[in-house]
C-alpha cells in the first residue's frame, strides 16, 4: 500500500458521569477542539468490499493510517486532508466523513521502540 502524508482531527471522548434521575451515561465528542495529528496511510481496498447479509445489510468502508499520537478506542478521527488541505472523505452533501476507531496498534522498530500507531478506522454509520 502506498502511504500518502496526511492531516486527521481526532476528536477526543469525554465522559461526563451518570444522570441522577434516569441512570443514563453521558459523555459527548469534543469536535470544538480536535487533536489535529500527522498521519500517512490511505484507504484499505479489501476490507472496502467487506459486506455481511443477515438480517440488516452492512458494507464497512475501511481506512488505516499510521499516527504519532495513540488514539483511544473511544475517539473520533475525521476531517482527513493531504498535505493542501483536502479532504479526502467527504460525504453525498459535501461534509468530511466522520470515522470511528476500530483499532489501534504499536508500530515497533528494531529496538522495541514505539515509533508510531497503525490506527483502522471505520466510517460512522450516523453522519
Amino acid at each position: 500500500m502506498k502511504r500518502y502524508e496526511l492531516l486527521a482531527d481526532v476528536y477526543q471522548y469525554h465522559f461526563d458521569g451518570q444522570d441522577p434521575d434516569t441512570g443514563d451515561f453521558l459523555f459527548h465528542w469534543d469536535y470544538e477542539n480536535p487533536v489535529v495529528s500527522k498521519a500517512t496511510g490511505g484507504s484499505i481496498k479489501p476490507f472496502d468490499s467487506l459486506e455481511s447479509f443477515g438480517a440488516q445489510y452492512k458494507n464497512n468502508q475501511m481506512v488505516q493510517l499510521f499516527m504519532p499520537y495513540r488514539p483511544s478506542l473511544r475517539d473520533k478521527v475525521g476531517r482527513v486532508r493531504n498535505k493542501s488541505g483536502e479532504v479526502q472523505f467527504l460525504e453525498v452533501n459535501g461534509e468530511p466523513t466522520t470515522f470511528e476507531v476500530f483499532g489501534v496498534f504499536p508500530q515497533d522498530d528494531m529496538n522495541g521502540k514505539t515509533v508510531d500507531y497503525r490506527v483502522i478506522l471505520v466510517r460512522g454509520s450516523v453522519q
